[in-house]
């Protein structure tokens, strides 16, 4: 696991700790102190005869409970300071979720203890079971959140900034001996996507069960048809006199490339990310030519979340109205599903409201001489395929609401470069692939520069701007440009 991917795996424990904490805070421990009101006063008679739920003083909801309220969320993360729990590793292995998760209950329990032992008055041992129990269920809690994590990072299923897909160079010892490591740990979040050899008669081949897809002279081709997000050479003799091809098609594209015993030349590597990384017992430099500091991303994460949870239930009366103009205006399906690239050429499937007659697809090649995109893209500004509904959708961007449930599952952000179809990216120029190198997203520069009246070289220039100046704030700017251009229907058609 490379260090960008365990700083992103620790931000990530950090906050469903705090939301743990939070779930116990408020609904674990108030539901079982009202529970144990209900029983007999021989069980517990220093609740039942004290200033606790019975007197009508609502221990849960007086003031001694909410001030004690940041000592009960930060103890936890003191004592994972202190004891460098979040430190331990970026490997959500047995031991250290054990560990991890033995720390924070080991802070709750006195912290329980004594806000339960001074402001109920009742016995020690009584207020020892009272903070054992609700520990016990918070450790339940952020043992089954922690082996979820694990879980979908050896299934491969996480969000992309923990996976790394890695296109491995040669097919030598090392190059084996790696491959064979990456696969004995998914724990790691490595994948390998397959190999690239010098030689003419490997091609097709298999290593640990993973193909030989070509000879590194097509690495471009092979990574338009395999998602890759990091090109290794684990044997630097093997993959020498390729090293300046690969690091130049590395930085056109936006790829990590990552490499044994090697120094990244200056004049490639200026301002761009390098670290020193391991597999194994192979030592490593890894170059990001499309760094994103792990903090930021997972704001983005947070961000992207929280925006589509919100706007997915204010845009409640459409997700009603809108299917029955559908449905009402023109036969076929509501939602209209397409195959899209998204980041490192990852396909996904992106909704729509279908603003399009059923068969809209199969009719866009009569239609090309009408197409008034240049470049790659397909756009008509009085596409005689819309519906009637399709072109009042259209013109206000309404048909894309369903692009919050992608934004939701986490396939495309809120902010970032369109993503393109298949047919598209085919034809891009190497240049121009680098803005896959980052999360496809619903809307960007061109979305509040113009849209469809912007040429497409142009288009793509604008996203390599967003790529190269990223920052959250420059999603948060880019966001609220984009609610006067849909308002004002800027460039939509």
């Amino acid at each position: 696991m490379f260090k960008d991917q365990k700083a992103y795996l620790q931000f990530l424990n950090i906050t469903s700790d705090l939301i743990c904490l939070l779930t116990v805070y408020w609904l674990i421990i108030p539901f079982f102190l009202k529970l144990a009101g209900l029983f007999p006063s021989s069980f517990f008679p220093g609740i039942i005869s004290g200033p606790g739920i019975i007197s009508g003083n609502n221990f849960c909801w007086n003031g001694c409970y909410l001030k004690l309220f940041p000592v009960f969320i930060f103890t936890p993360f003191l004592f994972m300071l202190m004891f460098r729990g979040y430190r331990k590793t970026g490997v959500l292995d047995t031991r250290t979720i054990l560990y991890q998760t033995g720390v924070i209950c080991t802070a709750y329990i006195p912290v329980l203890f004594l806000s339960f032992y001074f402001s109920l008055g009742i016995t020690f041992k009584e207020g020892l079971a009272l903070a054992a129990i609700p520990s016990c269920f918070l450790w339940i809690i952020l043992v089954l959140n922690r082996l979820h994590i694990s879980f979908f990072i050896k299934k491969g299923c996480s969000n992309a900034n923990i996976i790394r897909h890695i296109l491995i160079i040669g097919t030598g010892k090392n190059a084996v001996s790696t491959a064979e490591h990456i696969k004995n740990h998914p724990e790691y979040g490595l994948r390998i996507t397959g190999f690239l050899t010098d030689k003419d008669d490997e091609t097709g081949k298999s290593i640990v069960n993973k193909k030989i897809l070509g000879k590194i002279d097509e690495i471009i081709r092979i990574i338009h048809d395999h998602y890759t997000d990091c090109v290794l050479c684990p044997d630097y003799d093997e993959c020498a006199g390729y090293h300046e091809f690969l690091v130049n098609t590395c930085s056109i594209i936006g790829l990590d490339f990552a490499a044994s015993k090697f120094t990244p030349p200056v004049d490639v590597i200026k301002n761009k990310y390098v670290s020193s990384e391991s597999i194994g017992n192979l030592q490593l430099k890894l170059v990001k030519f499309v760094y994103r500091n792990p903090w930021q991303s997972f704001l983005k994460r947070i961000f992207d979340f929280i925006i589509s949870c919100v706007l997915i239930c204010l845009c409640m009366p459409f997700w009603i109205v809108i299917p029955i103009a559908i449905k009402l205006t023109s036969p076929g399906p509501v939602l209209f599903r397409q195959k899209r690239i998204g980041k490192y050429g990852k396909k996904f499937t992106l909704y729509k409201f279908r603003s399009m007659i059923d068969n809209a697809e199969t009719l866009q090649e009569k239609l090309m001489s009408l197409n008034e995109m240049d470049g790659p893209a397909f756009k008509i500004k009085n596409d005689p395929r819309q519906t009637i509904t399709g072109r009042i959708l259209r013109k206000t961007s309404l048909d894309e609401l369903p692009q919050l449930f992608n934004v939701f599952k986490g396939d495309i952000s809120m902010v970032g470069p369109r993503p393109a179809i298949e047919k598209e990216v085919s034809l891009y120029r190497p240049w121009e692939r680098k803005r896959l190198s980052v999360i496809q997203g619903i809307t960007c520069f061109w979305q509040v520069s113009g849209r469809n009246t912007i040429k497409f070289d142009e288009w793509m220039k604008l996203d390599l701007m967003y790529i190269d100046t990223w920052d959250i704030a420059l999603d948060f700017k880019i966001f609220l440009k984009t609610i006067p251009a849909v308002l004002l229907k800027k460039g939509a058609y």
